[in-house]
């Protein structure tokens, strides 16, 4: 606690701060509340988020925060230094995450606040579609001797294919070349040069705070340049990097993604091909969760974390992903493999169902 305030006080000089109580950590970062007083421009509050290594973490977040402009809903760039990586923020303020709404009681406000995500990454992508120049110079000036490269997708698509290839011929599944040829396609089709946006990399259910009915995104660690396919398709898995991955009804789906249409406006999410991008997408997802996370399910499946907050297992998850994966027209030759892979697995763990999350349970 001493030290990343000790740190941020190097960073806001005359400035008094005073630590205001730790918001979360794990084994990445910390991030806590400090009271920031100056003499000649009274107090406020601000975010505290220290880097426990030299990663890649502190260079996109301060990268992102450093060009959004004032009409995105996300937290303003204060200060920030690389040794040792901490980023000061402006404090969005108090309240309730949409994984809060989604583990509450209440259908109806879990569905609103899941309409709400999908407004906000819409504000994000309307006003960051011409700053990839601004996101990349402000990569460069903070990576330092080894570049960091602007968009992942790519490169996180390949590194799966070959991972779900090499796992499921180890179950008995061939990974047929026309599926392989059709995921190295999805990477060129949803690539960074067409309707491409600043992403937060992992807009999770939890990465968000509901600020008077707004809800503000928060944690751009993992800050990078993509179509935006690949963040609206975290409605459809749905939420495919969360712990909070509890199924959603298709029709609070579709109010969302109608939310996204509404705010961003313009040809092409209007238009079908966005929602076969979207489709494509949440297929891409599917084979990228599924390499993540199919060793651990193969073995005891252990949840994706721990502690009091319910979660569902890795075999419900990957089971739901590629039966969605197998429905995907537009990936014919990845649905085939997806749904022999599911066969597979169902062989050996049975039919595990993904729950609803608990607020839309009483919907079901």
């Amino acid at each position: 606690m001493d030290d990343a305030l000790e740190h941020a006080r190097r960073l806001l000089p005359g400035a008094h701060l005073e630590d205001a109580g730790r918001l979360r950590g794990g084994d990445r970062s910390e991030v806590r509340r400090a009271l920031v007083r100056r003499d000649d421009a009274g107090e406020m509050s601000v975010i505290v988020k220290r880097f426990f290594s030299a990663g890649e973490g502190w260079a996109r977040e301060s990268a992102a925060l450093s060009v959004l402009s004032d009409d995105v809903p996300g937290p303003r760039l204060i200060a920030a230094a690389p040794e040792p990586p901490v980023v000061v923020m402006s404090d969005v303020g108090w309240g309730a995450s949409v994984a809060d709404a989604l583990l509450g009681a209440d259908p109806d406000l879990a569905a609103e606040a899941v309409a709400r995500w999908a407004g906000a990454i819409a504000r994000l992508h309307r006003a960051t579609l011409d700053s990839h120049p601004a996101f990349v110079a402000a990569l460069d000036e903070r990576s330092g001797d080894l570049p960091i490269i602007d968009q992942l997708m790519s490169v996180m698509l390949e590194d799966a294919t070959r991972s779900i290839a090499e796992q499921a011929a180890n179950l008995g599944v061939a990974t047929p070349s026309a599926a392989l040829d059709e995921l190295r396609g999805l990477a060129r089709r949803l690539d960074a040069d067409g309707p491409a946006a600043i992403s937060p990399g992992d807009a999770c259910p939890d990465n968000n705070v509901d600020v008077g009915g707004q809800l503000v995104l928060v944690d751009f660690e993992g800050a990078q340049w993509r179509h935006v396919a690949w963040d609206v398709a975290y409605l459809r898995v749905p939420w495919p990097t969360c712990w909070c991955s509890w199924r959603m009804p298709d029709q609070i789906a579709d109010r969302a993604l109608a939310r996204y249409r509404k705010e961003t406006g313009g040809p092409y999410v209007a238009g079908p091909e966005f929602e076969k991008d979207v489709a494509r997408a949440a297929t891409g997802w599917a084979v990228i969760s599924t390499a993540w996370f199919l060793t651990n399910a193969m073995a005891d499946d252990p949840p994706p974390m721990t502690g009091e907050r319910p979660t569902p297992t890795r075999r419900a998850m990957i089971l739901h992903r590629l039966g969605g994966a197998a429905r995907c027209g537009e990936l014919p030759a990845v649905a085939r493999f997806a749904a022999d892979l599911r066969a597979t697995l169902v062989q050996s763990w049975g039919e595990v169902p993904l729950a609803y999350a608990p607020a839309f349970a009483p919907l079901t």
